[in-house]
């Protein structure tokens, strides 16, 4: 987003650059690559070695305990903490400015905030030794060559006692049981997002497989949107056709749904974009969009002021009750092995885990913590969630459900499978 939605700005001003999610659909559409595990590990240095370089990727169906290295120890218990300034940083516009004053005060010192516009950015800067920080924010995806890489250093729980505030699943979450390096920040699905004065309701979320909406010849004459980001809109496709997993789908199941996208450009008005869902469908530019549930959160706030925000509805398939599966993601909270403030850098961490600043921090990203008091009931009655919206709200249940995909780390091969697919939408064929 160029303004954060909780400041109603003008969805299309990009004076501020780009977002965490701006950044990644862009990726995607300009072929930016993110750095591969051995181009990662390279740069690490000792990519070799037997204390480090050791990638170990989990998955829900086999979690995995990241490695306690000799030469990246934890620091111990009841040090004092450090004078400061604490150092973080963060994807942009991905934390309340309203929580840096809050927690000055709480900690006692000083924050000094840098932002990132994409992760390859800031593993390369983190690699370099460029900068210097405490506090780091890698998607979930990305902690297993992170912990490799020897960029984070283990967490020592006696400085964490919030974490008891979050969900079990992602207290011990599959990537990196026990919370060794880990705490969990936000939590999103990715769903289909419409207008119901464009698109009726029981075409989404009355069909055995709400993906199919996005092929509905009945929508040919509106605006219909995809994200412009392969694994995203590869994998909807691929669930689509009852795939339950993008990383380890086969060249014919890729080559299924590269045709089935390509089929689009008959079918409907598609169009693949950056902005589509969040602030398109406010402004009535599409009836239909792929969507992330925190951008759906967002969107209220950027309809015009003669709008009727209550016709935005949001759908992640297995809540419809669909066959089919969609994803669902989590971000992660780390603090830095170089941090000059690691004491410090935990209180941060367990100030993040504490419910109402959990909630505060909520009220402006639009991206949900996995805390255990702040269920749909609560979110919705304190509205902090419209009611229309709630189906953009993540349950804990969800991640255990069997149609739930999680992201999991592509090999290179895959990748460029992926890649060449997507190279092949993009050109229609």
């Amino acid at each position: 987003m160029a303004f954060h939605p909780r400041q109603n700005y003008p969805a299309n001003s990009m004076s501020q650059g780009m977002s965490r999610r701006d950044f990644i659909t862009r990726a995607a559409a300009m072929g930016l690559a993110f750095p591969t595990l051995s181009a990662f590990l390279a740069a690490c240095g000792d990519g070799g070695s037997t204390d480090a370089g050791q990638v170990i990727i989990g998955s829900p169906s086999n979690p995995v305990t990241q490695p306690l290295l000799d030469s990246n120890q934890m620091i111990a218990s009841g040090l004092s903490a450090e004078a400061g300034p604490l150092r973080i940083y963060n994807w942009a516009d991905y934390l309340n400015p309203e929580i840096i004053p809050l927690a000055e005060e709480a900690l006692g010192t000083s924050i000094e905030l840098t932002t990132f516009f994409n992760e390859e950015e800031a593993l390369q800067k983190l690699i370099s030794g460029e900068v210097n920080f405490d506090v780091f924010f890698p998607v979930a995806g990305s902690v297993p060559k992170v912990v490799a890489g020897q960029l984070i250093q283990p967490l020592n729980h006696e400085y964490l006692p919030n974490l008891s505030n979050v969900w079990p699943q992602l207290a011990d979450p599959f990537y990196d049981q026990g919370s060794l390096y880990t705490v969990p920040y936000t939590v999103y699905s990715t769903g289909i997002a419409w207008r119901n004065d464009m698109v009726d309701d029981a075409d989404v979320t009355g069909i055995d497989n709400a993906w199919d909406v996005f092929w509905n010849p009945k929508y040919a004459d509106i605006p219909v949107g995809l994200y412009d980001d392969f694994r995203e809109t590869l994998g909807a496709a691929l669930y689509r056709n009852g795939v339950t997993q993008v990383h380890n789908a086969s060249q014919a199941e890729i080559d299924q749904a590269t045709a089935d996208l390509i089929e689009l450009i008959d079918l409907t008005d598609i169009k693949y974009t950056i902005d589509g869902a969040y602030a398109g469908i406010p402004e009535g530019r599409f009836g239909l969009h792929m969507a992330w549930s925190g951008d759906m959160v967002s969107a209220p706030y950027y309809f015009p002021e003669d709008g009727d925000p209550s016709v935005t509805r949001y759908a992640w398939p297995a809540q419809t009750g669909s066959s089919v599966h969609g994803q669902i993601s989590s971000d992660t909270m780390t603090v830095l092995k170089g941090s000059e403030n690691p004491v410090l850098a935990h209180q941060f961490l367990n100030f993040m885990l504490d419910e109402d600043n959990a909630l505060t921090n909520f009220g402006w990203v639009g991206y949900q913590p996995p805390q255990n008091g702040l269920d749909v009931d609560y979110l919705v009655a304190d509205e902090w969630v419209p009611d229309y919206l709630a189906s953009a709200i993540v349950r804990p249940e969800d991640f255990s459900d069997p149609r739930a995909s999680v992201p999991i780390a592509l090999s290179a091969e895959q990748e460029a499978r992926l890649l060449d697919a997507w190279t092949k939408v993009q050109s229609g064929g």
